[in-house]
């Protein structure tokens, strides 16, 4: 396991978002993106705080793309597996980031301070 801390919500996203943080998992701007893998794959933790959520992205209409579940793990090792399952992790370094998470989504959720 490694030391190093981890991810915080939007820490590692793929770029600045001049709106206000969204409540809704599908959005582009959803509160909670722990890591941005690629432009069409992301993790973000739930609102709840219970879950990590492996999501890829789905252009759906010309007014752009939403944000869809593909897998949901209660742990650090079930998202790596869903992960690399999915061929989402495009190097070496992506993974040790996942690796360092938590156990637990939610003992993640308690390091950010997610409200229980």
């Amino acid at each position: 396991m490694s030391t190093s801390a981890p991810p915080l919500p939007l820490q590692n996203h793929g770029g600045a978002h001049a709106s206000t943080p969204s409540r809704r998992e599908r959005d582009e701007t959803y509160w909670g993106i722990i890591v941005a893998l690629s432009d069409r794959w992301r993790v973000i933790i739930d609102e709840q705080g219970d879950q990590f959520i492996l999501q890829k992205h789905y252009a759906e209409s010309l007014h752009g793309g939403v944000w869809r579940g593909q897998s949901y793990s209660t742990t650090r090792d079930g998202l790596i597996k869903a992960c690399v399952g999915r061929d989402c992790l495009s190097d070496a370094s992506q993974e040790l980031l996942l690796d360092t998470l938590p156990v637990t989504a939610r003992e993640y959720a308690a390091q950010i301070g997610l409200p229980r």
